[in-house]
Formats: structure tokens, sequence, C-alpha cells
């Protein structure tokens, strides 16, 4: 189980130029390749976009990436007032506008039931930066 730290003032701080508004944009698609060839969307799966900071990177390394822990979030309420979310549409797009410029951790959880073999899939997960006024187009496709 991830163990987070106390956070302090100064941690907390980090996430204030991410609550306004700014001028940059992250749109793109999330899906997995089957080994047999088919495609798999993140059709209606949310997509969380998250700042990177000490308590953000914190988290990302204990458990933003690991399926296992992937419903733990730290105790933070920086943490949770900076992270957006939205769901991706049946092609598994999305969209984030209105970004202020930074480094983001992009993911969402993409799985399916085989039958006899269980769940496939996993987190798809990624860190992306924008610049002021970017548009980025990403692909997450890897777990």
């Amino acid at each position: 189980m991830p163990v987070y730290p106390a956070y302090n003032e100064a941690s907390e701080s980090e996430y204030a130029p991410y609550l306004v508004d700014g001028t940059s944009e992250i749109s793109g698609q999330a899906f997995l390749v089957q080994k047999n060839g088919g495609t798999v969307k993140a059709a209606g799966r949310m997509v969380t976009l998250d700042p990177v900071t000490t308590i953000s990177s914190n988290w990302w390394k204990q458990a933003g990436r690991m399926w296992k822990y992937r419903m733990s979030l730290p105790p933070s309420e920086g943490f949770t007032s900076a992270r957006r979310s939205v769901t991706a549409d049946a092609d598994g797009r999305f969209k984030f506008s209105k970004l202020p410029a930074g480094s983001y951790y992009l993911r969402t959880e993409l799985t399916w039931d085989v039958a006899y073999h269980g769940i496939q899939g996993g987190i798809l997960a990624a860190e992306h930066e924008v610049k002021p006024g970017e548009t980025k187009m990403v692909m997450l496709n890897s777990l």
C-alpha cells in the first residue's frame, strides 16, 4: 500500500498556478492494440490530468501507474482541487482545454475481459508538458 508523507503548506502551494484557466490544450486518444491485432478504445472511460508537483510525483511513483493501487490518491487538498477529468468519447478521444502551461500526468484505465484468461489491459499513463498557448495532440497507448 502506498505511504504518503504529511504534506506542508509549501508543497500544497505548488498547485496554485494550476487552479486558474490557461491558454493551453491537451487532446488525444486512449487505446491499446491487442496481441491479435484488434484495437480496444477507452470509450466512456475517465481520463485524468494531474499537475506535476512534489505531492503528485510521490503519488505517481508509488501508485499512479499501478493497477493494484489505481484507487489510491494522496491526502492532499491541492491534488484534489487541481485534478481535471473528462470522459473519453466512443473512439477513446479526450480533450483538456484552458490549461495553464506546465507538466501534467495523464492517465486512464483500459481493461477488457477475455474468456478463460481474465482481465486484460491496465493503466495507460504518460507525462506531458504544454507551453503557453500550445495545443498538444497525444496518443495514450502504452501500459
